[in-house]
């Protein structure tokens, strides 16, 4: 392929994929149709099984479009990280909550996936886990945090609570008393680092 048309195809993807991104953050996975999806990005259904090989390709095309960024850094963080304790924790909960903060198009995306029952997206997923697993548990042996939880519970914890903060947030923005996303965040902190420090004998 030449380099014009190299350049060319690269942009007929980049267009398919945002196309694709809008329709699925507004009505979900199921409810989006390749016609649809080639009539928003201006190409033709053909182009797009070229692309991406169905909808089904373009659909885990635009989740690791959302999500890829924040998976690599995030992963690269832990996997240099030389003395894990409570500070990496502490970066990685507040990674995790501001990309989704800054990001509520891929907020609402993995709502649509949770809804639909898509699980297309764990092998990312499952990486970061694992190794943020593998952190805590490093913290865990050298007395940083309390070693009677696990470590997998852990990073399930603050991943479970910020995604659903985000998803529902349109429902609780009103709740009275409800604080701003950085005080939601600054409380959780508190509570969840709290609870984390090592037992003492009377505790």
């Amino acid at each position: 392929m030449t380099e014009p048309a190299a350049r060319d195809s690269d942009r007929t993807r980049a267009q398919i994929l945002r196309a694709a991104f809008e329709l699925f953050v507004e009505r979900g996975f199921d409810a989006v149709s390749i016609r649809e999806i080639a009539a928003a990005s201006g190409v033709t259904k053909s182009l797009i099984h070229h692309h991406f090989g169905g909808k089904e390709g373009l659909w885990d095309a635009v989740k690791d479009m959302a999500f890829g960024p924040y998976y690599e850094q995030q992963r690269s963080e832990l996997a240099e990280a030389e003395e894990p304790g409570a500070d990496l924790l502490i970066r990685g909960v507040t990674n995790y909550f501001r990309f989704l903060r800054d990001n509520p198009k891929v907020a609402r995306l993995f709502a649509w996936a949770h809804l639909e029952g898509d699980t297309s997206c764990s092998d990312m997923d499952a990486d970061l886990v694992g190794l943020g697993s593998k952190r805590v548990a490093q913290a865990q042996k050298s007395g940083a945090l309390r070693d009677d939880v696990n470590p997998t519970h852990v990073v399930t914890m603050f991943i479970s609570l910020f995604t659903q903060w985000f998803e529902a947030r349109d429902h609780h923005r009103d709740w009275p008393g409800i604080g701003s996303d950085e005080e939601f965040l600054d409380d959780f902190l508190k509570i969840f680092m709290e609870g984390l420090l090592p037992r003492t004998p009377s505790s």
